[in-house]
């Protein structure tokens, strides 16, 4: 194999694989990328077993050939080496020499033949999706996923594709994301229902930058994701996603509206002195003000106090700041309405005046 290609050209594939690749991973090939140089340029391969990347990068191809790499490695000279060409050539016993002006690197590879097989999709069946809208919509869940892998139902976003809509939920047990979009291009001819890994969707946030959509499809146990000439595939999350309908409370009457970025900063200042084992904040509701207070008997306590637009009937609740703070993090500055029922009931957060959008937010009481 031998091809010359720019560094700039190179260093941006290489760097969208480096958070595919397994880089504790026992077996040795998954910590490496596959580079097939072709008449036509490059294509780059890795993946982890369970999320895959396969891209393109132009080139000057002088013998056609294959060699799988060190994905880490690879990276980093790269990265170092001057602006101007590279030239790449690799020999039957998958030593690969780097050259670029006058530096010079000799690394050892392996044999792409032990490289695992990545599915393939025909994307001439796929669906158009709007990329700013998959990728805002997969930073309104994401961070809600549950940590714990022994819960694996809820290990990934579950996402829906019913004709136009497109619906993305994730939940850890303690809270539950949940956002609802409309496509404007394409739409799902039946329902599509499968949960997506968060090292997934954590990765299509990365690539595509400046296309406007992804195209998606779905066969067996995979999805499959295309933005430009990069396409991400992924195995779903087996077993069924939890109900997520009988979580979102409904008859919550007592409204507390408040703008996120103030609801944001009074929340952070007083969970400084919230426990840090539960991070428990409670907001007390009277008539024309709102009390966000903690109390940590080993270290102190905070309140602080806000008018607002409130003439329900007193009420203590209290939530975790974390939860919270994650959600005004997501949403983004505007206007906010915190729905209660009770100091038992699941509290229900959702941006006020959402234009082609439904995003709620669920978060569970705390005993304080």
């Amino acid at each position: 194999m031998d091809f010359v290609t720019t560094k700039e050209s190179l260093l941006k594939e290489l760097e969208l694989m480096q958070g595919i690749v397994e880089k504790k991973s026992t077996i040795p090939i998954l910590a490496n990328i596959v580079i097939d140089a072709r008449k036509e340029g490059l294509e780059l391969r890795a993946t982890d077993l369970e999320v895959a990347i396969r891209t393109g990068c132009e080139a000057k191809v002088a013998k056609p050939g294959s060699v799988a790499l060190s994905a880490k490695r690879l990276f980093d000279i790269i990265r170092y080496l001057p602006d101007a060409e590279v030239r790449l050539k690799s020999d039957e016993g998958n030593w690969a020499l780097i050259t670029c002006q006058k530096a010079r690197f000799r690394i050892m590879g392996l044999s792409p033949d032990d490289f695992p097989a990545i599915p393939e999709f025909d994307f001439g069946k796929a669906i158009a999706i709007e990329r700013p809208l998959l990728i805002d919509m997969i930073s309104k869940v994401i961070f809600a996923i549950t940590t714990d892998e022994t819960r694996y139902q809820i290990n990934g976003t579950l996402m829906i594709l019913n004709k136009r809509n497109l619906t993305l939920v994730a939940t850890d047990g303690h809270r539950l994301a949940y956002v609802n979009g409309r496509l404007e291009k394409g739409a799902s001819e039946e329902r599509i229902e499968v949960i997506v890994p968060r090292k997934a969707f954590q990765e299509l946030s990365r690539i595509g930058a400046g296309e406007g959509e992804v195209l998606f499809g779905h066969k067996d146990n995979h999805v499959f994701f295309k933005a430009g000439k990069t396409t991400l595939s992924s195995t779903i999350v087996p077993g069924k996603f939890p109900d997520y309908e009988k979580v979102i409370p409904e008859g919550n009457d007592r409204l507390l509206k408040m703008e996120s970025t103030v609801f944001a900063e009074v929340v952070r200042r007083v969970a400084l002195l919230s426990s840090e084992r539960s991070r428990a904040v409670k907001i007390s509701l009277s008539n024309g003000s709102v009390e966000i207070s903690s109390n940590n008997p080993e270290v102190g306590e905070a309140a602080e106090t806000v008018d607002v637009d409130y003439s329900g009937s007193p009420i203590e609740v209290g939530f975790n700041a974390r939860y919270l703070l994650d959600f005004f993090q997501a949403m983004g500055p505007g206007p906010v309405i915190l729905a209660l029922k009770d100091e038992a009931t699941q509290g229900l957060l959702r941006p006020v005046g959402q234009e082609g959008r439904d995003y709620r937010y669920v978060v569970m009481p705390m005993r304080i």
